[in-house]
């Protein structure tokens, strides 16, 4: 195999950039890429032109950034493939039943991900981070963070109210319900869902101006069990 650099492959090098490149928030210039990344100066500078003509990388005034070939790629990858596979049905379905966007979410690192959802608006917040008190307070955010240690606190929380909201939902059939507590007009319904990766999710159902209807509680625990119970057959 080709090698560059201390006898690292190509593709080996290629990647070492692009890590490198993730971090770097504001972009970064030839040399700084090629000193944190260990790769000569001139490696550097070929693997960066190769990469920026496969669109993977940018170039915008002599600095490098990630590129719209790979934020796109990023897109289609799934912390647990199986899990959407199970809730593309009863998220289709909860949809319908409510006349509402439904999705369901994992806990992933410090991010909460959808990864599968319906109805209008149900996929447009695909990474929301935990940092943020406001995804915290969502149903779904307590759902997921309930199942965390119990020694971790989320962000704007007091360790009584964090307390609360734990022994609420420490039965897997319990709902967190958020009647316009973080967004006015906004109501949510969210459940836990189990997987078998030990990924955190939930399926929930959201409402934007709109009254929940009747049974709308019973509907989501309905779904929750659907996509456990088709998870286990995968």
């Amino acid at each position: 195999m080709t090698t560059e650099g201390g006898g690292r492959g190509v593709l080996d090098g290629a990647f070492d950039l692009l890590e490198t490149l993730s971090r770097a928030e504001h972009g970064a210039g030839l040399s700084e890429l090629a000193r944190d990344s260990g790769l000569p100066k001139a490696t550097t500078h070929r693997l960066l032109e190769q990469l920026v003509a496969r669109g993977a990388v940018q170039r915008h005034n002599q600095r490098y950034y990630i590129g719209r070939t790979l934020a796109r790629l990023g897109r289609g990858w799934q912390p647990d493939p199986a899990l959407r596979r199970a809730s593309l049905v009863p998220c289709r379905t909860l949809a319908r039943l409510t006349a509402a966007a439904a999705m369901v979410a994992v806990l992933d690192g410090g991010e909460m991900r959808v990864v599968a959802g319906a109805g209008t608006g149900a996929e447009n917040s695909q990474h929301l981070s935990i940092a943020d008190e406001r995804v915290v307070r969502t149903a779904v955010g307590q759902v997921l963070l309930a199942a965390q240690p119990p020694h971790l606190l989320p962000p704007g929380y007091s360790w009584r109210e964090w307390k609360r909201v734990r022994d609420r939902l420490t039965d897997h059939s319990a709902l967190a319900i958020d009647h316009q507590d973080v967004a006015p007009g906004v109501y949510c319904f969210a459940a836990s869902v189990s997987t078998r990766s030990g990924l955190l999710a939930s399926i929930s159902v959201l409402f934007s101006h709109q009254a929940p209807p009747k049974g709308t509680g019973e509907l989501v625990a309905r779904a929750a069990r659907d996509v456990t119970r088709t998870l286990s057959t995968l």
